[in-house]
């Protein structure tokens, strides 16, 4: 199944901002070197963080990004809807004109399923905070050393 890695990679780049918050911008460069990416995709990601209320930019020689919110108060719903299409599901092209009663059916068979399962996708993302990602990292953190 193919699947886009953009939630993850802002679920990292923020954890990055919420660690560093209160010490000044993180520049895109430190976030990709973290990410193990390029920064000029750090500051794509960023951009569509930014349009969803989730980062702030810094123009200039220290500039770079911050969190727009306490860590506590964005969820991992939050930021999936920032970086990811509206649906986790695509359909193909359908016909519901065909002959052929596959062809017919299916966008209106699959559409309650596909619905409900995007539904539990969100409700879930909701009950984890990036706060709670941050704190589960720093526990990790601990325990290996």
């Amino acid at each position: 199944m193919l699947s886009s890695s953009r939630f993850v990679v802002a679920v990292h780049a923020l954890s990055v901002l919420a660690r560093r918050a209160g010490h000044g911008p993180v520049c895109s460069a430190s976030i990709a070197e973290s990410v193990h990416t390029n920064p000029v995709v750090i500051r794509r990601l960023m951009s569509e963080l930014e349009k969803g209320g989730l980062a702030r930019s810094t123009a200039g020689r220290c500039g770079g990004f911050e969190l727009a919110r306490a860590a506590a108060a964005v969820s991992l719903a939050d930021i999936y809807q920032a970086v990811e299409d509206e649906t986790v599901f695509r359909m193909h092209k359908l016909d519901p004109d065909s002959p052929c009663p596959v062809a017919a059916q299916m966008g209106r068979v699959l559409a309650a399923p596909l619905r409900a399962a995007e539904n539990a996708l969100t409700a879930s993302l909701r009950n984890t905070t990036l706060a709670d990602v941050v704190k589960g990292i720093a526990e990790a953190q601990a325990s290996a050393a």
